[in-house]
């Protein structure tokens, strides 16, 4: 599903990141916030992959 505004939660394959008002931006496992977007689907693009790896 893509994103239709800018606060909703990104989502690639089994990753979700859940945005969080109070902390303006993307929880990241770990409890690490990331605030750019592109980043954040950059990121999570990049845990999926890599959990197909060991599946």
């Amino acid at each position: 599903m893509a994103m239709k505004h800018p606060h909703d939660n990104i989502r690639v394959g089994a990753i979700t990141f859940i945005y969080s008002v109070t902390k303006r931006g993307w929880v990241f496992p770990g409890l690490s916030v990331i605030r750019n977007p592109l980043k954040a689907q950059r990121l999570a693009e990049a845990i999926n992959n890599k959990r197909g790896l060991y599946d």
